[in-house]
């Protein structure tokens, strides 16, 4: 049985071969998401840039939209959106210390927990990577104490760079193609929970 405490652990990346079931994976998780959580507790916004098979999400109401690599224009909202809401929740957790869990738990207005999941980070790095890279560094850093986590899929622990992946503490690792990868993801998780 695997567990992904996002609300405590925040981002998660699964890395994978392209036949190692990692779509498979991330639709569970999806599915799990919006068939145990209200949508008031949860929204998710689905960026698929691999075989597309998220788009059976796209009715939920749970998703607020299932983007697809020529989207450009709905990617660029889809930044705007999370950098605005990012403003609006520091203001209105000022009053909780900053804390998203204790505002949770305290207060009588939703503040659903925003998931963003980009299947095939590789193609979006590549399609998008030069406008959105530095974005998305700041955004998997700083947003997960305002209730916003990030699910990436990769191919390999190279397809996310050293700086980025460090903002993951959750790391899956399917089959892969190189055993260097899982040393090198497995490392990197060993030496986070030795610190």
């Amino acid at each position: 049985m695997l567990t992904l405490p996002l609300s405590s652990e925040g981002n998660v990346v699964v890395f994978g071969n392209a036949e190692s079931g990692k779509e498979n994976l991330l639709s569970t998780i999806v599915y799990d998401i919006v068939t145990n959580h209200s949508s008031e507790e949860a929204q998710l916004y689905l960026l698929d840039f691999g075989t597309e098979s998220l788009k059976i999400f796209g009715d939920c109401p749970h998703v607020g939209d299932v983007v697809y690599i020529n989207d450009t224009e709905k990617i660029n909202r889809l930044f705007e959106m999370i950098e605005k809401e990012i403003k609006k929740r520091k203001d209105a957790l000022s009053e909780y210390n900053g804390d998203y869990g204790l505002y949770i738990k305290t207060s009588d207005e939703p503040m659903p927990e925003i998931i963003v999941v980009i299947n095939n980070f590789e193609a979006f790095s590549e399609n998008h990577g030069d406008k959105y890279e530095d974005i998305l560094m700041m955004l998997t850093r700083e947003a997960t104490k305002y209730g916003i986590k990030f699910i990436f899929t990769a191919s390999t622990s190279g397809a996310i760079r050293y700086r980025m992946a460090q903002n993951f503490k959750q790391k899956i690792a399917l089959q892969l193609n190189n055993q260097d990868d899982f040393i090198s993801i497995l490392e990197g998780v060993r030496k986070e929970k030795t610190v």
